[in-house]
């Protein structure tokens, strides 16, 4: 969880080099999820992690970017993968509801929208033996 608006409990850099030395001796493929609001902590962690894990994805912002690239070492990387849910919100709540929070600071019971729902990731492809990534690709599937 990235540091930058957010208030995580231990910054991810404390832990994130003892965390891929783990996963890495258990399988070559590994898929980082950073959670954080700023786009720079996220490609700064992918540029880190060049080299020693298949690929770093961001999440948090719910909105996908179009930043997906394989890097020098073989990293995948994008700074948002986007949104599974309705995009007819905000971030997956119904606007005025959210809207109604925002302009007058008072808790508001959330609902989950409806309508233009869709599906967004990426799809990652990489040599099963050495985990390189060898393309990425971002996904939006509309759901009826």
């Amino acid at each position: 969880m990235g540091s930058l608006s957010l208030d995580p409990a231990r910054s991810m850099w404390e832990l994130i080099d003892g965390l891929v030395d783990e996963a890495t001796a258990t399988t070559p493929v590994i898929l980082v999820d950073v959670h954080a609001e700023a786009t720079s902590e996220k490609v700064a962690l992918a540029r880190w992690l060049d080299g020693r894990v298949t690929g770093v994805v961001g999440t948090h912002t719910h909105v996908q970017t179009s930043d997906a690239r394989v890097q020098p070492g073989g990293t995948a990387a994008i700074t948002d993968v986007g949104m599974t849910g309705p995009h007819d919100s905000v971030i997956g709540v119904k606007a005025e509801l959210a809207t109604h929070r925002m302009r007058t600071g008072m808790p508001v019971r959330f609902e989950v929208a409806t309508g233009g729902v869709r599906i967004e990731g990426v799809l990652i492809e990489c040599d099963g033996a050495s985990g390189r990534a060898t393309a990425i690709r971002p996904v939006r599937v509309p759901w009826p």
